[in-house]
């Protein structure tokens, strides 16, 4: 309803930890995708971690 209107696409990972998001974010197996996302010209990511609490219910 705000903000730029150029991510049509949202999707959304749950791990148990705060700690478990961020050690896949920063994996060897997620470089390589990425790697793969960027050099296909995929266009833009925006990468959003946040820890579950008011904010997320």
């Amino acid at each position: 309803m705000e903000g730029p209107d150029y991510f049509h696409r949202f999707v959304v990972i749950e791990f148990p930890t705060l700690a478990d998001g961020t050690a896949c974010f920063k994996s060897d197996e997620y470089e390589a995708a990425a790697l793969f996302r960027r050099a296909g010209g995929a266009g833009e990511v925006q990468t959003v971690v946040l820890e579950s609490g008011d904010a997320t219910t």
